[in-house]
């Protein structure tokens, strides 16, 4: 039989191999080759922190995946071959870029080897000044887990010993000729001294180990009180710590015995031991890419996100009309001047809003500390569970406790991840709906949809949401739909009421752009409706478990992963009936299973046609678009199509915005 579903964590690594892609992409600008290099190498650590400790259970407890039916090792051995890919792949693209770097005589990385004499009598007067002290060797242990990022093994006749490379030290060596670097690692494997000699070493090695930091949320109950919420918190993260080990590289040359090596070094499978052919960690490329890119001819084109004109008081706008940014080609300003003119606003009462990931020293903690002082009642869910960010978000509760606001730690056992913000005022109010996070760093990078209106029926909803979140009234909204359950109902409903429409009139179509889509009920929704000649059009920036080629002739499905410039982020949902009726959907919530079944989740219909209308082209364009686009095909691969006008949809509204100031 057919496996109906794609494996998600596969299909995790598939969307690596997309990000590697772009350092190959003849428009993209040299340092934002290494930037996507960097960007890789950090997504395939949170797989490895993240994902891995389901794998290595199914193997443990010798279960299968319920979408494809492979087993922990089957799956772990696949992992290990697409991951194999992409490190060739992502390696042979960094030899190419620095090497094209170095010819345009703008940097150097080298070898020490390769150093001048007088470059190496620099280096190791920098190592015996700056970094010998700090090494500290000792007898390796397997059971000892390390805390830094790099470490050494060095290996004598008949013992092995270790040395943790600090992370306080920079990575990037100059040389003493400017822009020529070594890395640190290779300096101190190079500039050895007397106490690397005398343990009469034979063979030495670097090498990086990841951990398992998946480590559930196992005291969640949904009857505990907010201090005993915090307390239980507060004790996960302290006592978080490193777990197993499920990912170790090295740099070496004799690959066929030194992953035996290694991996019984830390017992682990040779599956999960990965010889690298160049530095570990890609992530410092980041650090080049913020040291050079004040030269324009490096990085991509600066540009400004349109904001709102001060001369008009944008709550008087929203008073008549509702309003829909798409960032970060509308700037993140627009969402500070509506929450910055609420808190001024003599009228408003109260101000409710939902935090799940912020910057640090965030503009909206401001503002809401201000709105606190001003004697507005301010009411804050804040979601403490933002994998790695735990510790921020007890931070910004505790500041917002202390300036006088309400804070809300939502739903006990279901992650609230909605994005909403409500104003109320004496007679009116205003909602702020969205698909990003409140965050004005990653609003520059990240491509979402913000809806901002005064419209009573959102206002009613929004209120019934906060209200049924911090328990006190159940949700029946006008409008709004959530997660837990309701999201996917939804969905699946305006399936089948596209499908019947399709039947009658021959007419219709569902367009979809999420950033995963996992979720097998939604997925069977799809091919049954697929079947009948449905025509889908889904966008997946990630994870798609979906496959192509199993709903017979009548089969009109094409999904494509669009990559560039920025991260696509926003979820639409478009359902057109065919008959000149259609409905579109903004939502915070991707159609994953955690996020349908385990989160609290908007979604919102536009019902006003001027924002419909703007949402139309935008989904026209999103469809348009080649240039960044990558075609999913029945073998489960991911491939360009070449046309011979390639449109990129970002570039064309980055284009736009030069000719504008504000978006009204």
């Amino acid at each position: 039989m057919k496996i109906k579903y794609y494996n998600r964590d596969l299909s995790w690594l598939l969307f690596d191999n997309r990000v590697i892609d772009q350092a190959y992409n003849g428009k993209v600008p040299l340092l934002e080759k290494l930037r996507f290099l960097s960007i890789a190498s950090n997504n395939l650590d949170e797989f490895f922190r993240v994902r891995m400790h389901n794998v290595y259970s199914m193997i443990t407890r010798k279960k299968r995946d319920r979408r494809t039916g492979l087993d922990g090792v089957d799956l772990l051995s696949f992992i290990y071959d697409f991951n194999s890919r992409n490190i060739s792949k992502q390696y042979q693209a960094l030899g190419i870029v620095l090497d094209d770097i170095k010819d345009k005589g703008i940097f150097e990385i080298s070898y020490f080897k390769n150093t001048s004499d007088k470059e190496k009598e620099y280096l190791k007067k920098y190592y015996t000044k700056n970094i010998s002290k700090k090494i500290k060797i000792v007898e390796f242990s397997a059971a000892k887990k390390s805390h830094s990022n790099l470490n050494i093994l060095l290996c004598s006749k008949d013992q092995l010993f270790t040395a943790e490379i600090p992370d306080d030290l920079e990575r990037l060596v100059e040389t003493g000729v400017p822009n020529h670097f070594v890395l640190l690692e290779d300096l101190i494997m190079n500039a050895v001294d007397e106490r690397f000699k005398k343990l009469k070493i034979v063979n030495s090695y670097v090498y990086r180990l990841t951990f398992d930091k998946n480590k559930h949320y196992d005291f969640l109950n949904e009857d505990l009180s907010d201090e005993e919420y915090l307390d239980s918190m507060t004790d996960y993260l302290t006592n978080k710590g490193h777990r197993k080990v499920t990912r170790v590289e090295f740099m070496s040359h004799d690959v066929s015995r030194d992953r035996v090596f290694f991996s019984s070094l830390f017992g682990i499978s040779k599956k999960s031991v990965y010889e690298i052919c160049g530095p570990l960690d890609l992530r410092f490329l980041d650090k080049l890419f913020k040291k050079y890119r004040d030269d324009p001819k490096l990085v991509f084109a600066p540009f400004t996100g349109l904001t709102w004109n001060d001369s008009k008081d944008i709550l008087k706008y929203l008073d008549t009309k509702s309003l829909l940014v798409n960032y970060p080609y509308a700037s993140f300003d627009i969402f500070l001047k509506f929450l910055k003119a609420a808190v001024n606003d003599s009228r408003t009462t109260g101000i409710k809003m939902s935090i799940y990931r912020t910057e640090k020293k965030s503009q909206v903690v401001d503002l809401l500390r201000t709105a606190a002082s001003k004697g507005i009642k301010v009411t804050v869910i804040v979601e403490l569970r933002a994998r790695f960010d735990e510790q921020h978000n007890l931070i910004v509760a505790d500041e917002l406790e202390k300036a006088g606001c309400k804070i809300l730690y939502g739903d006990r056992i279901n992650k609230v991840h909605a994005k909403i913000c409500l104003v109320e005022q004496d007679k009116t109010g205003y909602v702020q709906i969205g698909t990003g996070n409140y965050n004005a760093i990653t609003s520059k990078i990240f491509s979402d949809v913000s809806f901002f209106t005064s419209n009573q029926q959102y206002v009613n909803d929004a209120k019934l949401f906060f209200d049924a979140v911090s328990g006190t009234q159940s949700s029946n909204f006008d409008l709004l739909v959530t997660s837990p359950n309701s999201i996917k109902q939804m969905v699946l409903h305006k399936i089948r009421k596209a499908t019947r429409n399709y039947l009658r009139t021959g007419k219709g179509k569902i367009f979809i752009k999420v950033n995963g889509l996992t979720d097998i009920d939604i997925i069977n929704g799809i091919y049954g409706a697929a079947r009948l000649g449905l025509p889908f059009r889904i966008i997946v920036r990630g994870p798609c478990s979906l496959k192509l080629g199993l709903c017979g002739e009548k089969e009109d499905i094409i999904v494509k992963s669009i990559v560039g410039e920025l991260l696509e982020h926003s979820r639409i949902y478009n359902f057109d009936y065919g008959d000149g009726k259609d409905e579109i959907w903004i939502s915070s919530a991707d159609l994953m299973t955690r996020n349908l079944d385990r989160r609290v989740e908007i979604a919102a219909p536009m019902v006003e046609e001027p924002v419909k209308k703007k949402l139309r082209k935008m989904i026209k364009m999103y469809m348009k678009d080649s240039a960044n686009s990558y075609y999913l095909n029945a073998d489960g691969e991911y491939g360009k199509i070449k046309k011979f006008w390639n449109i990129s949809a970002q570039q064309t509204w980055l284009k736009r915005i030069k000719y504008r100031k504000y978006v009204k």
